[in-house]
């Protein structure tokens, strides 16, 4: 066989392997889409995946700071995986829309269009229900729309690329609640709430927090069953308050005592609202927490 039959035969047998692959990837996909227990959690929690809640893609920046615009930013993972994304920052009152968005999209499949007022959005989350909310309700919306993000899991071996919100409209009068608003998720969240890896988080227990790293913090918490030690940086890179390459910038850098307050500051909270039985950062800078019912304290 010559060279270029040889080349040929290859590129044809590699065809064959690719559409095969994107077949099964297909039918995987309508499989998990029709699984209903896939999305299976209470009223009294809502789901996000793990990827995304051990990320700086839902900052804790403070809402006086303006927003940036970001196009295609390395967003940092504590753990596996990778974040890409464009569009305009997202801090943690998006996340709190996000969550309910994913809660009410899992009724009846997340590639299936659905509907609620802002009304009832805004009671779920604990805003007030004033044309100023509504007003909030639709910037969060139309910002969540204009996004692109990628994520490569690790466990999936794959990169998934999509629109946080990739259908949105908003039915209303210039400030009134007018009628039905519609939106619909992108069906490749479904992969990543796949083989139950994703989080639950206690819903009220979060809207009782104040947002900001306290809500970060929770969520991260969350998605661990046994949290483990971690260092103050990681937090604080993780949750946004300093950026990845921190290590590289000067020694005497005032970002990350700030950053050491606010963390202190959060876990004193969760502490209080009995989501931690304790906490401690050790000498070497690593955050030890504790969850109610764990009794290893003395021996760690």
């Amino acid at each position: 066989m010559n060279d270029k039959r040889k080349t040929d035969t290859q590129d044809a047998l590699q065809d064959i392997a690719d559409r095969i692959k994107k077949k099964a990837r297909e039918n995987k996909r309508k499989a998990l889409l029709a699984d209903k227990q896939l999305t299976l959690w209470s009223e009294g929690a809502r789901g996000i995946p793990n990827e995304i809640v051990r990320s700086a893609l839902f900052t804790v920046r403070n809402r006086s700071q303006p927003r940036q615009h970001l196009k295609q930013t390395i967003v940092a993972v504590i753990g596996d995986g990778e974040i890409t994304y464009t569009g305009e920052e997202l801090r943690q009152d998006d996340e709190t829309v996000w969550l309910q968005l994913i809660h009410l999209a899992k009724v009846n499949g997340l590639d299936t269009a659905f509907h609620f007022t802002p009304y009832s959005f805004c009671k779920a989350i604990n805003w007030p229900l004033t044309g100023q909310s509504y007003n909030r309700l639709d910037r969060c919306l139309t910002r969540l729309q204009a996004t692109s993000l990628k994520i490569y899991s690790t466990r999936l071996s794959e990169t998934l690329s999509f629109a946080m919100l990739p259908v949105y409209r908003a039915n209303r009068k210039k400030d009134g609640e007018g009628g039905l608003w519609s939106a619909r998720m992108h069906d490749e969240l479904v992969f990543l709430f796949s083989e139950y890896y994703y989080t639950r988080v206690e819903w009220q227990r979060r809207l009782s927090l104040p947002e900001g790293m306290a809500t970060w913090l929770h969520a991260y918490y969350s998605s661990h069953k046994k949290p483990y030690k971690v260092k103050v940086e990681t937090l604080a890179i993780g949750a946004g308050l300093i950026p990845s390459d921190f290590e590289k910038t000067a020694p005497d850098d005032y970002r990350l005592p700030n950053a050491k307050k606010s963390i202190i500051k959060a876990l004193k909270i969760l502490k209080t609202s009995n989501f931690l039985e304790d906490f401690e950062i050790t000498r070497d800078g690593l955050v030890q927490v504790w969850r109610p019912g764990e009794n290893d304290k003395a021996l760690s």
